[in-house]
């Protein structure tokens, strides 16, 4: 039913529980599992004082990582995976990404690690259910921990 599966990453508890059922349909279906970490492209710099700081290479760094433990995770389950980081807008990155790349199904998590972008313009998860062409899957946060 679902031969790939997209897991969008963003280091968040929600996140790594939208993976955990993502595992879980893949195990179910036998799909393969891409995992996506987007740098916002929003975020790039910061001022400290009147000298300019990049923080690309921090952002990169970060996703590179959080990639690199959601492939360790799927890989210990028996998952095949592959890992992709990408620069934009998370919400629309993830929303298109399914379009050329044969995604049958995206997992998300319900809410992600940008709290601040979520009150101010709107949550990507939501954005993503709308604007998606393939199936959406959201998964709530685990209330019981």
């Amino acid at each position: 039913m679902y031969q790939h599966i997209l897991v969008p990453l963003d280091g968040s508890d929600n996140s790594k529980q939208a993976l955990a059922e993502a595992i879980a349909l893949a195990k179910t279906f036998g799909s393969s599992v891409t995992l996506l970490t987007v740098i916002n492209e929003g975020s790039f710099y910061i001022t400290a004082g009147n000298v300019p700081y990049n923080y690309s290479d921090e952002l990169k760094r970060r996703a590179e990582e959080i990639e690199a433990e959601g492939k360790r995770v799927a890989e210990a389950a028996g998952i095949n995976v592959n890992t992709v980081v990408l620069k934009g807008i998370p919400k629309n990155i993830i929303a298109t990404f399914s379009d050329d790349a044969d995604i049958d199904l995206i997992v998300i998590g319900k809410s992600g690690a940008d709290a601040l972008d979520r009150l101010l313009i709107g949550s990507t998860t939501a954005y993503v259910v709308r604007n998606a062409k393939v199936r959406v899957l959201v998964v709530n946060e685990d209330e019981h921990k």
